[in-house]
């Protein structure tokens, strides 16, 4: 169980650290602490967005973010634990999962193990739909999978709890789009696996998010 520390100060040009990945959002990096590895997230400081603007978007994120990796795995759905967060500099510290991102495993794989990575996909997603929360950004990029070849979720930072139909349609559509643009050439045996993954665990609440998938998807293309 992981002892999370709040407002713990975490300043991360003090840390010996390894640079995993840096998106638009965030740094990933590898660090030693506490006697351990561990994975540190930051948000830094977006120069092109007013200084108020910037600020509460990484205050709100990181929080959020923090809440929600803890709150999803109480679900059965595999999440990295936290045990700290310095929400002043926009850090969270947490388990550092030793795997490969779906994303980079998907394009060297074979088709049976891509056809089950992403069944077990969809079922991650169905067990958080099933009690009203989306992921936000539900992407192979925010999908792990360990040397042991479990899937776990990651980057929770837009993720919602009380969610709607309609927010689950979103999830499912964007993550549809995800398999269009990041691997085209795989898209269809990959969104075949995912949906039964998740009509597995959804049984027949599937059909209405699925359908709002399928008109939110329809809607893009006549704006």
């Amino acid at each position: 169980m992981a002892h999370r520390r709040t407002g713990h100060n975490l300043e991360a040009q003090t840390l010996k650290k390894q640079l995993l990945t840096l998106g638009a959002e965030s740094a990933i990096y590898k660090v030693e602490y506490w006697g351990r590895t561990l994975a540190l997230k930051w948000r830094p400081i977006k120069p092109y967005l007013h200084n108020e603007i910037d600020k509460l978007l990484r205050t709100s994120r990181t929080s959020r973010e923090c809440k929600m990796l803890t709150f999803v795995r109480t679900l059965g759905v595999p999440t990295p634990a936290v045990y700290s967060v310095d929400i002043s500099n926009h850090l969270i510290l947490m388990d550092f999962i030793e795997g490969q991102q779906f994303k980079q495993l998907a394009s060297v794989s074979s088709k049976k193990r891509i056809t089950t990575l992403c069944r077990e996909f969809g079922k991650l997603l169905g067990t958080m739909h099933m009690s009203d929360v989306v992921h936000g950004d539900p992407t192979t990029s925010n999908a792990v999978v360990d040397t042991q070849s479990k899937m776990w979720l990651v980057d929770f930072g837009l993720a919602e709890k009380n969610a709607t139909i309609e927010m689950k349609g979103v999830d499912m559509h964007l993550l549809r789009r995800a398999y269009e643009t990041t691997h085209w050439d795989l898209q269809e045996t990959m969104l075949e696996s995912t949906m039964d993954g998740y009509i597995d665990i959804s049984g027949d609440n599937a059909e209405p998010v699925l359908t709002r998938a399928n008109k939110i998807r329809e809607r893009g293309r006549y704006h």
